[in-house]
């Protein structure tokens, strides 16, 4: 074929190419449900948009702890005296106002019950306890475990606080060993099984080791015996290595069941629990904090296992609280009794509520995003009817992102959920934490990916475990420094 030929073809080519590209809408041709065609136009091509990148400098040079940064495994009253703790103020930097906390009414009293129990921990006979709720962001203790150890080294406690007797993901702080005849069940199941009856408790999830039926159903005549074993997770942080007390969660079982734990392999006792429709604690403390746990449980209908604790007397207890695939909004979904009588339980000071960006990918209005916060304000009105007197935090969504054309762009409604979260949040009564500014704002995610060494995945969704520490050491800089002028304001 002739050159010039070669040419007129290439260009009726060219034309055609952008033709199409001019006929196709710029938002792309859905073909189905799943599947949308997006062709780039010739303006596109020959003068694509630049992106602006989220400047993250402040970030990188951040300084985070490492897990050797931490005190000797001791227990808190063997570090601190008995008095209230006083945040030294001259270690602080200035705090950026990217990363401030934002009050109802810029009313930060609010938090003054949380700042007085936090000061005084060290001498109290009960922890400051903090249920930590999220999403995949938080799963395996990620940005749990880093907080917790901030504030355990400050305040005094240990442990990790609740676990499950099987986990989704290997777990940051304890190492797990369970024999196959567990299953776990979840608040986040769509079709949830004949005999569940919502009853998930504070952790949104239960683990069992016999069939589950329903409360009318016969019962199963075989006898079935299941052990898990807890040890402390060699890579995590020290003040979650050991713990003077455990306690454990069951209930809702309708035969007897024997139950006998382990320390170290020497047993604490032998139980024989009648069958009970409520929910039932049992503890057991320690002098020298054990290395192992093991649990074994016998019987021919097993106890829905709520969560087990390993925690100290005093000091700060935070539990990592996380649900994959959560919107914030699914322990209204779970039985409300069981839920109180393990809050009661527990008495948690805080709630931190950290949600938001798994509504995104199905956000198409700015209505939607308010629909969203005002959910999010309800629960916070649930919350606080079940814990009178509890102070809750909202952690607003990180950036993500979206690929458009060669470049990755922050996913549309984004700011609309942040708004309308922050929004409904305050009105309720609880205070917001706007993570989305404070890692950056527009366009931060890509730069979080793209850092040496990497703050996030190429998911341009999750944090990698050093954007992790980051981000939990913006949140409990924002903390301490309201609190430490907290401090400075009492007489």
């Amino acid at each position: 074929m002739r050159p010039g030929r070669v040419l007129l073809f290439l260009l009726a080519t060219l034309a055609m190419l952008a033709l199409i590209g001019q006929l196709i809408p710029s938002q792309g041709l859905r073909i189905t449900s799943g599947l949308t065609l997006h062709f780039p136009n010739a303006k596109e091509v020959l003068f694509p948009r630049p992106v602006e990148k989220a400047d993250i400098d402040f970030i990188l040079q951040l300084s985070t702890d490492s897990t050797e940064d931490g005190v000797p495994d001791a227990f808190p009253d063997s570090l601190l005296d008995q008095r209230a703790v006083r945040v030294d103020t001259s270690k602080l930097a200035p705090l950026a106002e990217r990363i401030r906390l934002h009050y109802p009414n810029n009313d930060r009293s609010v938090l003054f019950p949380l700042f007085a129990a936090l000061e005084s921990a060290p001498g109290t006979p009960h922890p400051v306890r903090i249920l930590h709720y999220g999403d995949s962001q938080l799963e395996g203790d990620r940005i749990t475990a880093y907080l917790r150890n901030k504030l355990q080294v400050l305040f005094g406690g240990n442990g990790p606080g609740l676990v499950s007797v099987v986990e989704i993901t290997p777990h940051f702080s304890v190492a797990h060993e369970a024999s196959e005849n567990w299953e776990r069940f979840s608040v986040m199941e769509r079709n949830q099984p004949a005999g569940m009856a919502k009853r998930f408790g504070a952790m949104g999830a239960i683990t069992r080791f016999s069939p589950l039926l329903a409360d009318t159903a016969a019962l199963d005549t075989n006898i079935h015996t299941a052990t898990f074993t807890l040890r402390p997770n060699e890579r995590s942080y020290n003040k979650a290595r050991t713990w003077q007390r455990c306690r454990i969660w069951f209930g809702h079982h309708r035969a007897p069941i024997t139950m006998e734990v382990f320390a170290n392999g020497e047993s604490l006792g032998r139980e024989t629990v009648a069958a009970s429709q409520e929910t039932l604690e049992r503890s057991w403390t320690f002098n020298t904090p054990p290395n192992e746990l093991r649990f074994v449980f016998t019987g021919a209908h097993s106890p829905n296992v709520y969560g087990v604790s390993m925690e100290s007397r005093n000091g700060v207890v935070m539990d990592n609280l996380a649900m994959r695939g959560a919107s914030g909004l699914e322990l209204r979904n779970t039985d409300q009794n069981v839920l109180r009588a393990m809050y009661n339980a527990l008495s948690p000071s805080l709630f931190i509520l950290q949600y938001g960006g798994n509504v995104l990918p199905y956000m198409k209005s700015t209505e939607q995003a308010k629909d969203y916060g005002r959910a999010i304000g309800n629960d916070i009105a649930r919350i606080k009817r079940l814990v009178p007197g509890a102070c809750v935090i909202v952690i607003g969504p990180s950036d993500m992102s979206i690929k458009e054309g060669d470049q990755f762009i922050t996913r549309p409604y984004l700011e609309d959920v942040r708004d309308a979260m922050k929004a409904s949040s305050l009105a309720a009564g609880a205070v917001f934490w706007d993570m989305y500014d404070a890692m950056g704002g527009r366009n931060s995610m890509a730069s979080w990916v793209a850092a040496d060494p990497p703050l996030a995945a190429e998911d341009y969704t999750h944090f990698s475990p050093l954007g992790a520490r980051k981000i939990a050491e913006l949140f409990h800089e924002a903390l301490i420094r309201d609190l430490a002028t907290y401090q400075r304001q009492q007489p």
